[in-house]
């Protein structure tokens, strides 16, 4: 995976990005910066200054190991104070810094490295600061390290020029790791009200690398005085796994709709768990196994996130762009061993630039997913208020039904009553003119009586030809007779000649339940139907 990666990066390379990334960077390191023309030796571990190295090697292995590196430069101006630094990575075991003067002897000593509990002078940076005379001298740094994420290449500025050289990459440090934070923080309430494991596992993915970059990048040694060094490189690891998960569930791939993605994800985080058991017992081994681990996590996210896309899923085309935006600065960090005449910006860098902008465009791809559950949430509103709609009115004349009727006697007051009411000669209607001419004339009665109401009762129609009224006031049941009269007369002067109504009123207090209250009602109402009848 990682040679693939590698093969694509150099052909990157060789088409201008590595030049377009040196154009880029080079205004925030500036040109002052001078690489030392020294050579790399591999010694054993028991090696101590002033021992003589012989072992001449191009650059240290990846894998880590003690190795020292001499050259000679020359101090010209005097009262000069000059930085030594490394360029390319700051993840550092342990490293001492020895200057020697042309008689041979030491004028000047430093150390630092994550796992050395001397303080930075610098915030985040490995820059040890030396007062030197005019003349030519001797440095011997002697280099103990795990691993190494980047080929270490000392080099030297002065002190003036370094200060402002180095700000650009604190800054995309602080402002990366406080973009992380706080999404981290986000995520995390999200995932313990939603208890998903979409959220649960991209908050995972997020804290694992703040631990591991504030550790890279001298911020967790710095602040916290944490110096185990396998906090650079081991999260990744689990942080590998966790993005698997996540991409899983976001893109909604199981073993039922998806089945080939499905196994392709087992066969990842089986890979992964391998990858984690190797830096386990091979401790020299963590970064490159986490080298591994991210391309494998990057390149299972691509192909399911173009698959997803292919099948129109939406949310899949956003997270499309998430994930090429990740996979191609990802691809750039984890295959790069030289950023060959940049100096204060490291691979550690790349590498956080690339999960912050995958986080941020991430959380615009939950930005849409939370926007169709709103839209889906207003929508099952609407279909919600529909079916109250359907269970609580008439389907004919719009009135409120029996359902919606017996809600409303159950909290009517005390001074409440109800008027049932049976329209007359329906059936005269329905049979000489067919029903549709009795339907106009049920509308037309609900709709005239519904209006003269106003807020002196509510009209249902509990069926058929049978209505009801419910008043809440005692003083409001006189005022019905002449509102129901005046109803009918419309009824009458517009095509309906025979048209009218019996009706029955019960105050609630002449009845101990609500069903006696209608039967009581229905009793007053019959007997005004027989009145008319006579």
């Amino acid at each position: 995976m990682v040679l693939l990666l590698q093969f694509c990066t150099k052909r990157w390379q060789s088409s201008g990005i590595s030049l377009l990334l040196l154009l880029l960077l080079t205004p925030l390191s500036g040109f002052a910066q001078q690489q030392f023309a020294g050579q790399w030796y591999s010694v054993n571990p028991d090696w101590h200054f002033p021992e003589p190295p012989t072992n001449a090697i191009t650059a240290p292995l990846l894998t880590g190991g003690h190795f020292v590196y001499q050259a000679v430069f020359e101090i010209i101006h005097p009262d000069e104070t000059i930085v030594i630094d490394f360029k390319n990575a700051s993840a550092l075991g342990y490293f001492q810094h020895f200057i020697v003067d042309l008689a041979g002897n030491l004028v000047a000593t430093a150390e630092g490295g994550i796992e050395s509990t001397s303080k930075n002078t610098f915030f985040m940076r490995h820059g040890r600061e030396f007062r030197l005379p005019p003349g030519h001298y001797q440095l011997t740094t002697s280099l103990v390290s795990p691993y190494f994420i980047a080929q270490p290449e000392p080099y030297w500025d002065s002190l003036s020029h370094y200060r402002q050289a180095i700000k650009w990459g604190n800054v995309i440090t602080l402002v990366s790791m406080g973009v992380l934070l706080s999404l981290a923080v986000y995520y995390g309430i999200l995932a313990c009200l939603r208890k998903r494991i979409t959220e649960i596992t991209y908050t995972f993915f997020i804290l694992m690398n703040l631990l591991y970059n504030g550790t890279a990048l001298l911020v967790t040694p710095d602040l916290f005085n944490n110096h185990w060094f396998y906090f650079v490189g081991g999260p990744i690891l689990l942080s590998n796994c966790a993005y698997v998960l996540f991409a899983k569930h976001l893109l909604q791939i199981n073993a039922t709709s998806h089945p080939k993605l499905n196994n392709l994800a087992k066969l990842c985080l089986l890979i992964l768990l391998l990858l984690f058991l190797v830096a386990i017992f091979k401790h020299n081994l963590v970064i490159e196994c986490a080298r591994y681990g991210v391309g494998l996590m990057m390149l299972y996210a691509l192909i399911a996130a173009l698959v997803r896309a292919f099948e129109g899923y939406k949310i899949a085309y956003f997270y499309l762009v998430a994930i090429v935006a990740f996979f191609i600065i990802g691809s750039f960090a984890i295959s790069s061993k030289d950023l060959e005449g940049v100096y204060t910006i490291y691979i550690e860098h790349i590498g956080l630039v690339a999960v912050t902008v995958e986080v941020l465009l991430i959380g615009l791809v939950l930005g849409y997913q939370f926007a169709e559950v709103y839209r889906e949430k207003e929508a099952s509103l609407v279909l919600l208020q529909q079916s109250l709609q359907i269970a609580h009115h008439d389907a004919l004349t719009g009135l409120p039904n029996r359902y919606a009727l017996e809600l409303e006697l159950q909290k009517m007051s005390a001074s409440g009553s109800l008027t049932m009411l049976d329209m007359d000669n329906l059936k005269f209607y329905n049979d000489t003119y067919g029903h549709h001419k009795g339907d106009e004339l049920l509308m037309m009665f609900a709709r005239t009586l519904a209006a003269k109401l106003e807020r002196l009762g509510i009209l249902h129609r509990i069926g058929g030809d049978e209505f009801a009224i419910v008043c809440d006031g005692e003083d409001h049941l006189e005022s019905l007779k002449p509102v129901i009269a005046g109803a009918i007369d419309e009824l009458q002067q517009n095509g309906f000649e025979k048209a009218g109504v019996s009706y029955g009123s019960a105050y609630k207090r002449e009845a101990v339940t609500l069903s006696a209250l209608r039967i009581l009602a229905d009793e007053r109402m019959y007997q005004h139907k027989r009145r008319n009848n006579n």
